[in-house]
């Protein structure tokens, strides 16, 4: 096994246990909890360079195009998601 294979394995996305065991977030989809967790990781990466403006409003740069890659899924259904 190499460095690379490594730090990629253990790399990951949390999900948090609330959109599994709250009544309000049942109807959520699984891809759509999925997408929950892959912008929050990026969140949190955006706090940490500290990408905020005067108001600290955090800037979160993803296109739907990336996760929709991630995802494994097309435009359309990220935008569907999106709204879920």
């Amino acid at each position: 096994m190499t460095l690379q294979q490594v730090e990629t394995s253990e790399r990951f996305f949390k999900i948090p246990k609330a959109l599994f065991t709250y009544e309000f977030y049942k109807p959520m989809s699984l891809a759509a909890k999925t997408a929950y967790a892959i912008l929050k990781d990026r969140f949190e990466l955006s706090v940490q360079n500290g990408w905020a403006d005067g108001h600290g409003a955090v800037f979160l740069l993803y296109t739907i195009a990336q996760i929709g890659e991630i995802l494994g899924c097309k435009k359309d259904k990220v935008i569907q998601q999106k709204k879920n």
